[in-house]
């Protein structure tokens, strides 16, 4: 079997099993500091679920081509940043709608608590992830501490101080 990784390109053991292959080029990348982040055997892409014990016991030479990608991780911890960022935005355009509905009184209850989920996944990253981030950036203070007190607000049907805190100290931490 032909291997791809990156620009590297070698022949796989004709005893090899797609297992030892992947190993070695998890390996390879390893030593350069990289992730493999894409796999592609023949014209087939192969995902983190297919990686079962059939399919790596099976014989490398039942295929012609192993092709792998890589990235560094500051390239996919940046990469995620980015992503985050956008996602933040989408909360904030998704969350100006909620302050109007508290201020009228039509709390829209159902449609906040999926808002709040896709919060929450926000915060996992963002606040979880305090050392992937970079020293020298302008870090906004927590989320999490607001969000507490929104829902507590929620929780006692304080319509005022729910939409206050999502208007006043929720969304402009959203605004990246």
């Amino acid at each position: 079997m032909h291997v791809q990784l990156d620009q590297d390109q070698w022949e796989s053991d004709v005893e090899a099993t797609l297992g030892d292959v992947f190993a070695e080029v998890s390996d390879r990348a390893h030593a350069r500091a990289r992730i493999v982040t894409m796999l592609q055997l023949d014209q087939r892409a192969i995902t983190d679920r297919d990686l079962d014990g059939s399919l790596l016991s099976e014989s490398a030479s039942r295929y012609d081509n192993l092709r792998a990608i890589t990235q560094s991780v500051e390239d996919i911890e940046h990469d995620a940043w980015i992503a985050a960022q956008r996602y933040a935005r989408l909360l904030h355009a998704e969350g100006v709608a909620f302050v109007d509905a508290w201020r009228s009184g039509r709390p829209q209850n159902q449609a906040m608590d999926l808002w709040l989920g896709k919060l929450a996944d926000y915060l996992e990253f963002s606040e979880g992830n305090t050392s992937s981030q970079r020293a020298g950036e302008d870090v906004a203070s927590p989320l999490s501490p607001w969000v507490q007190q929104l829902l507590a607000a929620r929780e006692s049907q304080d319509g005022v101080l729910t939409a206050d805190l999502l208007e006043y100290e929720i969304l402009p931490r959203l605004d990246v």
